[in-house]
């Protein structure tokens, strides 16, 4: 997408703030160090030669060149961090390895379980393409015959699984893609594309290049406005024909474009109703379906949450990278006689499995004896079912709890229960301010980013003395406001529905 370049080199702002949310908030650079770090170690018997990189400044793209030729006239095995410069093109690779021609192989490292769109036959993920066939390009120009043209991408094993040290040579998959290259015209036509818009202004660079209705934020620099159709969920899959249609905003749609929304069965969907709640900004509560949900609810109730740790180099034993990993747990109980009582664990400050975290969640959820109440169900079963696979003694506990799950933000999700207040969302973070007092802002740790990195440096025994106390109080004060949260939010539908 051109407007991403274009952000890339006069907005850097605007730019950070669409990669911080295509990758959630993950730091990308710390990320891509630790995986590097891995890969390294598979090199650990080789004469490595790291590339100097000089302070930015005037004639920058120049000193890297220079650096990256002094580290070559040694002929070293492996050259990490390489920069090229040719015509006004700037690239740097991770590795450039020796073959045993002599000549260099170009190796990229990506932090990815997977660099294929379906399957390992599948064609390379389109920004993958891209990236290969740029260096590809530049190092051809660059390195002449030191360049052999052979490209292997380096990237995560999902299927190894840490049992003991970590085995970088089974955690780092090495997959040629030589002949995965886009053609040099295509490559040309990007290139040229990308020059011709980086010194337009925004106006002329959105006339040249129209929106796709693929990404508004990268495509605009701004999130999509409250009235926009990006804003219903799940209508991606409708937005090309809606936007033919000339239909930019909720209120655009009349009844024939929402009766286009029905199913293969011709039955109401979701979409539609969202719809045309939207267009009527009524609050409406459904007494009959919502007691219906609750119905099937036998007490005790264990409202719970997980907390996750996922890194690319797996921490725990018998884990795989990425995994999410449970270190954390709140969970409120609550009985028919309005009894309400407090469980939580955290897992210790460098601690290499999460047995000790498992083993009391089954015992603070009574063996898979009750209904279980949580806010977005597909996690915690996801989770469930992977701690069945590694803890066989607690699979059967896991499964009940599973089978006995209740999503409390379906009230939400279904419509059963829509507020405009609610932003036209279901998270629990935009329906709690309105039904309740409770906030997080108050909180030293006040959203699931912080506390996910909070979680790892803990998880690998990181965090200074000084502030372990205070960072895993904190920690547990988080968690235990998310299961609050979930009870305060369950009591406060109830008393609506003796009201309604």
């Amino acid at each position: 997408m051109p407007q991403l370049a274009w952000f890339s080199k006069n907005d850097r702002d605007t730019y950070k703030l669409i990669n911080d949310l295509r990758y959630a908030g993950i730091d990308g650079a710390a990320v891509g160090q630790e995986v590097e770090d891995a890969v390294l170690q598979i090199f650990a018997d080789k004469e490595i030669v790291s590339v100097e990189n000089p302070s930015r400044g005037a004639g920058w793209h120049s000193r890297h060149q220079n650096n990256t030729q002094e580290a070559m006239a040694w002929f070293p095995d492996v050259v990490y961090q390489p920069w090229f410069v040719v015509n006004k093109l700037f690239c740097k690779c991770d590795l450039l390895v020796k073959n045993e021609m002599g000549t260099y192989d170009l190796r990229e490292i990506k932090a990815k379980n997977s660099i294929r769109k379906k399957s390992k036959d599948a064609p390379l993920l389109n920004d993958l393409v891209a990236d290969i066939s740029f260096q590809d390009h530049v190092l051809k120009q660059s390195l002449g015959m030191m360049y052999s043209g052979n490209i292997y991408i380096l990237h995560l094993n999902k299927e190894y699984i840490k049992d003991g040290e970590v085995d970088f040579d089974q955690l780092i998959i090495k997959e040629e893609v030589t002949g995965e290259c886009m053609e040099p015209a295509a490559l040309e036509l990007i290139v040229s594309s990308v020059r011709e818009s980086i010194p337009l202004s925004k106006e002329q660079l959105d006339q040249k290049y129209p929106y796709d209705k693929q990404d508004h934020f990268s495509y605009f620099g701004v999130p999509a406005p409250k009235e926009s159709i990006w804003k219903i969920p799940r209508i991606r899959a409708k937005l090309n024909s809606l936007y033919q249609w000339g239909k930019r905003r909720i209120t655009d749609l009349d009844e024939m474009d929402i009766e286009s929304l029905r199913n293969s069965k011709g039955e109401e969907t979701g979409l539609m109703r969202y719809i045309k709640l939207r267009q009527t900004d009524q609050t409406v509560i459904d007494k009959e379906a919502i007691e219906k949900q609750f119905e099937a609810l036998s007490y005790p109730l264990f409202f719970y949450d997980y907390e996750t740790v996922s890194v690319p180099v797996p921490l725990f034993q018998k884990t795989h990278a990425w995994q999410q990993v449970v270190v954390q747990y709140s969970c409120h109980k609550v009985e028919k006689d309005g009894t309400i009582t407090h469980s939580e664990w955290l897992i210790d400050h460098g601690e290499t499995d999460n047995l000790s975290v498992i083993d009391s969640l089954i015992k603070d959820l009574e063996w898979g004896e009750g209904t279980y109440v949580v806010r977005y169900q597909g996690f915690e079963n996801k989770r469930n079912e992977e701690l069945a696979k590694v803890y066989p003694q607690h699979a059967t506990a896991l499964e009940k709890i599973n089978e006995n799950t209740f999503d409390l933000m379906t009230v939400f999700s279904t419509r059963n229960y829509f507020d405009r207040r609610f932003q036209w969302s279901s998270s629990i973070k935009k329906v709690l301010p309105v039904m309740t007092d409770i906030s997080y802002s108050n909180l030293a740790i006040s959203n699931g980013s912080l506390a996910a990195d909070k979680l790892a440096k803990l998880a690998k025994g990181i965090i200074p003395e000084q502030e372990l106390g205070s960072t895993k109080a904190n920690l547990l004060q988080y968690c235990k406001q998310d299961t609050w949260a979930m009870v305060r939010i369950w009591e406060e539908v109830k008393k609506k529905l003796k009201v309604n």
